[in-house]
């Protein structure tokens, strides 16, 4: 292909970035809209003023990362969609389990993953940072939750209860969790964020085949092939 003539785009041509990049199904404000309502059902004070404190400190970035640079959610704002769709799954799931405090379960899938703001580059052409690959997302984010609890001055058991739900969320110590969950809305939030991500693969997978066809494998899911029925649409 030869290029004879280029010129930078303006907001006058009507261009916009994901015009040419895959992005979230929801838009920015769509998600801003869920989220706010979210932390507007949060009962205990400390938990949503610490979780509304670093939302907006990181809006921003928070809307328009990945969620990752492959595997599940690796588009424009995949980590803010990964977000809205694991809170609407934890409201299914703690009305049919009340026992669940909701307050500990929403704040803690608002910031398991609000490291990555920090761990990656930005939403195009995304690599690891330098304080992404010697730190990780979880210690970047136990220690933002320390900070925003100092500055707004609040202590308790709260703050603690807060980092080991992003410290544990990993489930495992051989997939990257530090400590594995220990507290009851700590096993859901990792069951939920597993849950979230592989349905996000297995779609992207299948939506690339034929009915009757297998998917291409799927490396984090055992390296399977996926078989779609013949009478899914």
């Amino acid at each position: 292909m030869k290029i004879r003539q280029i010129r930078r785009s303006g907001q006058m041509d009507g261009v916009k970035l994901e015009d040419f990049l895959e992005t979230a199904p929801l838009s920015q404000e769509e998600m801003v809209s869920k989220l706010t309502q979210y932390i507007f059902e949060m009962k205990n004070p400390n938990i949503q003023r610490i979780t509304r404190h670093l939302i907006k400190k990181y809006q921003k970035e928070f809307l328009e990362f990945p969620a990752a640079t492959k595997n599940h959610h690796e588009f424009v704002s995949g980590l803010a969609f990964h977000v809205v769709s694991m809170l609407d799954l934890a409201k299914a799931i703690a009305s049919l389990y009340p026992s669940l405090d909701k307050d500990l379960l929403y704040a803690g899938i608002i910031l398991h993953d609000m490291g990555k703001v920090m761990e990656l580059s930005g939403p195009i052409s995304t690599v690891y940072t330098l304080e992404g690959n010697l730190l990780g997302h979880i210690t970047i984010m136990i220690n933002e939750i320390g900070k925003a609890a100092e500055e707004l001055g609040i202590t308790g058991e709260e703050v603690l209860i807060l980092q080991h739900l992003v410290l544990s969320h990993h489930g495992k110590a051989e997939w990257g969790s530090p400590k594995p969950p220990l507290i009851k809305e700590a096993e859901i939030l990792h069951y939920i964020d597993n849950l979230d991500a592989k349905m996000n693969m297995l779609d992207r997978a299948l939506e690339r085949v034929k009915p009757g066809e297998f998917s291409e494998r799927v490396f984090a899911l055992d390296n399977r092939s996926f078989y779609k029925p013949t009478f899914h649409k």
